[in-house]
C-alpha cells in the first residue's frame, strides 16, 4: 500500500487584512518603540478550533526577548490590545493550547470533546521595528499522534494483489491493544508485561476505531497486540509495532486481516497518513499585571536566606484594584490593607503600581524548603494569577527529592540549609502510627547548602523456625521506610527544632490482571499452556464448568472475580478429584497427565510484608482420596491453600500430576533451596477451612516470612502465587464440592495485620 502525503500552504488572510488597515492608520508609538499584532491559527484534523474553547488553565502564550528572558504571559484571547507595544528588537512567541493530561484517548464523540482533548504547540520569532506595526503569524499544529485501527469483517476483502481472501468474519472476541511503548516483545504476554512495567499509555479496541496519544518523552514507538478467536483455527495472537518513528501531528493506520493458510497468520498492513488539515482562528490580546523585583527570577526558583527582606512591585498598564497573596488581600479597592498579612508591608503612589516587601517575619510562617507564593492581581481588565517559587531552609519533601529504596526499606532525606555558619543538622522521624522516634545526623554535601542523612535499613528480629525446621525472619516495620505508609519528620538545626513535616513514599507495584474483571483471561477454562500471567489446570478434565471461571459475588472489587470450584470428573466410569485452582504460570495437558509451570516475570520495586486479597470460601469435608495419599481422611475438614513466594528462578519449576504419582511437588516451606531452579527469598502460606462467616467477600492477608533479608530477585522468574480449593489437590485428596471466590490480589507494606509466627502458620 502506498503512502500519501498532503502538503498544506497557509494563507494568513487575517494578517493581510490587518496590514492593509495598518497602512491607512499607523498606531502611535514612542521613540524606539514599535507594535505587533498576532494572528494565531490553532490547527486540528479537518475541524476548526475556536479561541474561546481554551480556558486560562489550557492556554499559554509566552513572549521572550532575544536573550530568552520572558517578558509577557497570557492565558486568554482577551488579554492584550490590538497593538502590543515593545522596544525595537528581536523577540519570539510560544503558544500552547489544550490540556496535556489526556495522554491517550479514543476518537471524541462530539466536536466539543475533540476541542477539549487535543493539544497544540507553535512558536515564531519576530522583529519589532521602531514606529512600525509588525503582524506576526503563528501556526500551532496539533501535537497529538493519531492511531487508526482498521479491522475489516468483510468476507470478500482482498489483499492488494487481488488474489487472496481474508477471513475476518470468522473472528470473534477481537481485542486490539495499542500502547506508546518501546518493546521487542514477540508474544502477547511479553507485550502486556512491557506495557505494565513502563506504565505506558494504551488504548483498547474491539474493532475499527481511532485514538490519540501524547507520546512520552523518549518514546517514538507505537506497539500493538492482536487477540481473537477463529471459528475453526482457535486462538489468534500476534504482536508488532508501527515501523515508522511516531511524530507529533501525524496519523498512523494499522489494518488487520486474518488469512487462512496451513499455519494461519494475522497479516498486518501499516501506512502513514500525513494529511492532517490545518484550520486557523484569530486571537486578540491585552497585557496583564506582573509581580517583579530586583534579582527575582519570575520563572525559576529563588533562594531565600534567613533574615533577608524581599522587595517586590506589581505593575499594570491599567489601574490596579486588588492584590492577594495566598488568598489574603493586602491591596483592595485601590488602597493598601494595613496588617492584612503579618510581615508584608505595601505602599501605592500610582494607580497602576503597588510596591511591597516580605520581611523575615513573613518567611518564618512558611514550612518546608520549596514554597510557591501565589498572587492574584485584579486591574480594570480582569483578574490574573502569578506564582513566585522560593527555596528556603527546610526539609526537601517533594517528588524526586527523596531517594527511596523500598526493597531494603531505606530513604535518603535531604534538607536545604542556606546559612553558611550552620554546624549541626539532625533529622528525627517516626512512622505516623508509632510513638517511637529515630534520630539521624545529616552530612553537608559539596554544594554547601544540602545536608543529607540515610535512614537505617529495616532490622530483622531473632530468627524462628517454620513448621519444617527452616530458619525464617520477619522485619521490624517500625524502623525501616515502607511504601504507602505515612512518616513524620522534624528538622533540628544547631539545636533549634523546626515544624513537623509529613510525607508518604508511594510505589506503583501492582499485580497484573489481579482484579479478574476480564472474562477473557486465559485462566478461565484454558488448558493450552498459553497464559500472559494467570493460569489454571485441568479445566478440560471436568465434565461441566471449568475449575476456574469468571464470576460475580458480593463484596468483590470491580465487575468480576474468579470462582474456583472442585469436582469429581473423569471418563468411562472412572472419576478423580479435580481441585479448583489459580496460579501465576502456565498449564499444559497433552495427555492424561497435566503439567503446571510455576513462576512469572515481575518487576520488584518494594518489599511487601503481606499478600492481601478478597476471599469467600465454602469448603466441605474430605470425600476423595483417589491415590490413597492419606493426608486427610474421609470426613476431615478439607483445607484450601493460598501460597505466595518471592523467588529467584532461572526457569519455571514444573509439577506433573495425573494417573501416576505426582512428580516435582514443592512447597516454599521446604527451605530456600526447595527446588533446583533457584532460591526462594520469601514466602507466605495460609490454609483456610470451613465456610466464611461473612455473607460476601472480605479482605484476607497472608503475611510474608523471609529466608534472605538482603537479596532482591534478579532472575527470569520472580513471583509465584497459587490458590486452590484443596491443599492436597495434586494428590487427589480432599473435598469434591468446595467453592472459593477470589478477587483484588495486591501487596500490603508494613501491614498492621499480625499473625503469630509459629509452626502452625509457617
Amino acid at each position: 500500500m502506498t503512502t500519501m502525503k498532503k502538503f498544506v500552504k497557509y494563507i494568513f488572510l487575517a494578517g493581510v487584512a490587518f496590514m492593509a488597515a495598518a497602512c491607512e492608520q499607523e498606531p502611535e508609538t514612542t521613540a524606539n518603540e514599535g507594535s505587533v499584532s498576532f494572528d494565531i491559527q490553532m490547527s486540528a484534523e479537518a475541524r476548526a478550533v475556536n479561541a474561546g474553547d481554551f480556558t486560562p488553565e489550557t492556554l499559554k502564550v509566552r513572549i521572550y526577548r532575544e536573550d530568552g528572558q520572558l517578558i509577557r504571559r497570557y492565558t486568554s484571547m482577551a488579554e492584550i490590545p490590538d497593538y502590543l507595544y515593545l522596544v525595537a528588537g528581536e523577540y519570539s512567541v510560544k503558544v500552547e493550547g489544550g490540556d496535556a493530561k489526556h495522554v491517550a484517548f479514543k476518537e471524541p464523540v462530539t466536536e466539543d470533546e475533540r476541542k477539549q482533548l487535543l493539544c497544540y504547540l507553535g512558536q515564531q520569532p519576530f522583529t519589532v521595528k521602531a514606529h512600525q506595526n509588525q503582524p506576526v503569524s503563528v501556526n500551532c499544529p496539533t501535537i497529538n499522534s493519531k492511531i487508526n485501527v482498521g479491522f475489516d469483517t468483510s468476507d470478500s476483502a482482498l489483499d492488494d494483489t487481488g488474489r487472496k481472501k481474508y477471513e475476518n468474519r470468522l473472528l470473534s472476541d477481537v481485542k486490539i491493544t495499542v500502547a506508546a511503548v518501546t518493546t521487542s516483545a514477540t508474544t502477547v504476554a511479553d507485550f502486556k508485561t512491557a506495557v505494565s512495567e513502563a506504565e505506558a499509555p494504551q488504548l483498547v479496541f474491539d474493532g475499527s476505531g481511532a485514538g490519540y496519544f501524547l507520546m512520552p518523552e523518549g518514546v517514538s514507538t507505537l506497539a500493538w497486540s492482536f487477540e481473537a478467536t477463529h471459528a475453526t483455527d482457535g486462538a489468534v495472537a500476534q504482536v508488532g509495532k508501527v515501523s515508522s518513528a511516531i511524530e507529533a501531528g501525524k496519523a498512523y493506520t494499522v489494518n488487520f486481516y486474518y488469512t487462512r493458510t496451513p499455519d494461519g497468520y494475522a497479516g498486518i498492513t501499516v501506512y502513514v497518513d500525513d494529511t492532517m488539515d490545518e484550520i486557523e482562528d484569530d486571537f486578540d490580546f491585552k497585557p496583564q499585571p506582573e509581580i517583579s523585583g530586583a534579582g527575582v527570577d519570575l520563572e525559576g526558583v529563588n533562594v531565600y536566606l534567613t533574615g533577608n527582606t524581599v522587595s517586590l512591585a506589581c505593575e499594570s498598564i491599567n489601574d490596579l484594584k486588588k492584590l492577594t497573596l495566598g488568598g489574603v488581600a493586602f491591596f483592595e479597592n485601590g488602597a493598601v490593607v494595613p496588617g492584612a498579612i503579618p510581615g508584608l508591608t505595601a505602599t501605592s503612589s500610582e494607580a497602576t503600581k503597588v510596591t511591597f516587601t516580605l520581611s523575615p517575619e513573613y518567611f518564618a510562617t512558611l514550612k518546608g524548603a520549596d514554597q510557591a507564593l501565589t498572587f492574584a492581581m485584579t486591574d480594570t481588565g480582569g483578574e490574573y494569577m502569578q506564582v513566585l517559587n522560593y527555596k528556603m531552609q527546610g526539609l526537601m519533601i517533594g517528588a524526586g527529592e527523596q531517594a527511596y529504596d523500598l526493597w531494603n526499606n531505606t530513604a535518603t532525606i535531604s534538607a536545604y540549609i542556606p546559612e553558611a555558619g550552620t554546624s549541626s543538622v539532625v533529622i528525627r522521624y517516626h512512622r505516623a502510627d508509632s510513638d517511637t522516634w529515630h534520630e539521624m545526623t545529616a552530612t553537608k554535601q559539596a554544594d554547601g547548602t544540602t545536608w543529607t542523612a540515610t535512614t537505617p535499613a529495616a532490622t530483622w528480629p531473632a530468627a524462628i523456625q517454620n513448621r519444617n525446621g527452616h530458619t525464617i525472619y520477619k522485619p521490624d516495620t517500625a524502623l525501616g521506610i515502607y511504601a504507602d505508609n505515612a512518616y513524620e519528620y522534624v528538622l533540628v538545626v544547631d539545636g533549634t527544632e523546626s515544624d513537623r513535616y509529613t510525607f508518604t513514599p508511594t510505589v506503583s507495584q501492582t499485580i497484573p490482571y489481579a482484579t479478574f474483571d476480564d472474562s477473557g483471561l486465559a485462566c478461565y477454562g484454558n488448558d493450552t499452556g498459553v497464559a500472559p500471567f494467570w493460569g489454571s489446570g485441568n479445566n478440560s478434565f471436568t465434565n461441566s464448568d471449568p475449575l476456574c471461571r469468571f464470576a460475580t459475588y458480593g463484596g468483590m472489587q470491580g465487575s468480576g472475580c474468579a470462582r474456583l470450584s472442585s469436582c469429581a470428573a473423569g471418563a468411562f466410569g472412572v472419576t478423580m478429584l479435580a481441585a479448583g485452582n489459580l496460579f501465576t504460570g502456565t498449564f499444559n495437558k497433552p495427555s492424561t497427565t497435566g503439567t503446571v509451570s510455576f513462576g512469572v516475570n515481575y518487576n520488584w520495586k518494594a518489599r511487601p510484608t503481606a499478600l492481601k486479597l478478597k476471599v469467600w470460601h465454602q469448603l466441605g469435608n474430605t470425600d476423595r482420596d483417589d491415590k490413597n495419599a492419606g493426608f486427610l481422611a474421609n470426613g476431615d475438614p478439607d483445607e484450601a491453600s493460598i501460597l505466595v513466594a518471592i523467588i529467584d528462578w532461572g526457569s519455571r519449576h514444573k509439577v506433573t500430576s495425573g494417573t501416576g504419582e505426582p512428580t516435582g511437588m514443592w512447597s516454599p516451606e521446604d527451605g530456600a533451596d526447595a527446588v533446583s531452579e533457584g532460591k526462594i527469598i520469601g514466602y507466605g502460606v495460609a490454609y483456610p477451612t470451613g465456610t466464611s462467616t461473612e455473607s460476601g467477600m472480605v479482605d484476607y492477608e497472608v503475611p510474608l516470612a523471609f529466608y534472605d533479608t538482603t537479596a532482591k530477585p534478579s532472575s527470569n522468574y520472580t513471583l509465584v502465587i497459587s490458590i486452590a480449593t484443596s491443599r492436597y489437590g495434586d494428590y487427589m485428596n480432599g473435598c469434591s464440592n468446595s467453592d472459593m471466590y477470589v478477587d483484588d490480589i495486591r501487596w500490603s507494606y508494613a501491614s498492621t495485620f499480625e499473625r503469630t509466627f509459629s509452626a502452625t502458620t509457617f
